[in-house]
């Protein structure tokens, strides 16, 4: 469709010309699609590009030491503009402004931490992803390159409408669907805004008042109409769904992607293997509500929810494992501290995955959920020249993505390593 063909575009408005081809070696280059290392590794690039070949001679070399080459990472659950440990009500008093410069802070962060493409799911009601989105690609501002949804799409009631608070202090409802015409209404208007995909709250959520985050939401014609319009127009939909339920009915609506996917079953990851319905994870996310000390200031609503959910987490995402689905990296950080970027990796090596299954999630995987997967997500030629290097070998101990030394972003160069 015309906007996922646009979506690569992205790609290249964000590619940054270099003065000269740049060679960068390491002890180790990790293929991510095999699990192959080659030793040493070797990649160089060109006006942002992953080139075959030998390279000329004026290339400038970067010698990264005993270090692994790898793909810049991807997160496809991310929340730029919210900032950790506010609370419903710290959000309510933050102005649209305060949020996207919060953004612009962030943005930096995860990309320093090696994440130089993430998917934006829910954001202020003044489309504020939008503006930052369009800023990262200008080069106005360093940044991942980024997919967003703009406000997510919730019920009257639900998990996206500030139901702890009195009428009076509610501060725009646009994003409220409660029939298919608005669902089809909603979307065009997101379109015209400039996102490039729709999220949607499928069942209840731990954040959230009032709301049960087993139940479904959306009614099946509101499920339909909201996906329906959104593919009519080159979108994709991805649904926040804990309550199997909900997964359910989202998946059968068409959804890409669900979120979170707390308590999945059986028969329902069956009806999503059959559908390709990628599963995004968020697992730190839940973890992070209950760290001891409650350093995010939950409230007590939020972490019995959380209590209740957890226990019953590693088993949905045990049957997400065996039935074999498409699991994509996706953190929710904005819950919890945006630098924290890499620390589901070694949740879901905890829960099941094996390394190279966690590396993969966040880079083939992750690419082929965005349709991205001709542009970024491996080393090979052709590629986006997004690449970093990590201390030690990420095979044996999958904690070293949470220490990036260099991050090379469309060939230009963010982070080095500290000597």
């Amino acid at each position: 469709m015309i906007l996922r063909g646009l979506l690569a575009s992205l790609v290249g408005l964000s590619l940054c010309a270099q003065e000269r081809p740049l060679v960068l070696r390491a002890a180790r280059l990790l293929d991510v699609r095999t699990g192959t290392l080659s030793s040493p590794g070797q990649v160089w690039v060109k006006d942002g590009r992953i080139q075959a070949g030998i390279p000329p001679a004026e290339a400038q070399v970067l010698d990264l030491g005993d270090r692994t080459l790898l793909p810049g990472l991807i997160d496809t659950h991310t929340h730029l503009l919210f900032r950790a440990g506010l609370g419903e009500l710290g959000h309510l008093k933050r102005s649209h402004a305060a949020q996207v410069l919060d953004g612009v802070v962030n943005a930096r962060k995860v990309l320093e931490a090696g994440f130089t493409t993430v998917r934006d799911v829910g954001a202020s009601a003044d489309f504020g992803d939008v503006a930052l989105r369009d800023a990262i690609a200008r080069g106005d501002i360093p940044g991942p390159r980024m997919l967003v949804g703009g406000p997510s799409l919730s019920i009257t009631g639900g998990h996206g409408d500030l139901n702890g608070f009195p009428p009076h202090l509610h501060s725009g409802d646009e994003h409220l669907v409660d029939s298919p015409d608005r669902a089809r209404h909603t979307v065009r208007e997101w379109r015209k805004r400039g996102v490039d995909l729709i999220k949607l709250h499928a069942t209840g959520g731990v954040l959230s008042n009032h709301d049960d985050p087993g139940a479904p939401s959306f009614s099946p014609p509101e499920f339909k109409a909201i996906v329906e319009e959104a593919n009519r127009r080159g979108m994709d939909v991805c649904a926040h769904a804990h309550g199997d339920a909900g997964i359910r009915e989202a998946t059968l609506a068409g959804v890409r992607s669900i979120e979170h996917g707390s308590l999945l079953s059986a028969a329902t990851a069956m009806e999503m293997k059959a559908r390709g319905t990628f599963l995004v994870p968020t697992l730190y996310a839940l973890e992070s509500i209950l760290l001891p000390g409650n350093p995010y200031r939950f409230p007590e609503g939020s972490l019995a929810k959380a209590r209740a959910i957890l226990p019953l987490r590693r088993a949905g995402f045990r049957v997400a494992l065996e039935a074999g689905l498409p699991i994509a990296y996706g953190t929710d950080i904005g819950v919890f501290e945006h630098g924290q970027v890499a620390m589901d990796f070694r949740y879901l090596v905890s829960y099941g995955m094996t390394p190279l299954q966690a590396i993969q999630s966040a880079t083939v995987t992750a690419a082929r959920l965005l349709r991205l997967e001709a542009e970024i997500g491996t080393l090979e030629t052709g590629r986006a020249a997004d690449i970093i290097a990590v201390e030690g070998d990420p095979l044996k101990d999958i904690t070293t993505l949470e220490r990036v030394a260099f991050v090379l972003q469309g060939g230009r160069v963010v982070q080095r390593p500290v000597r």
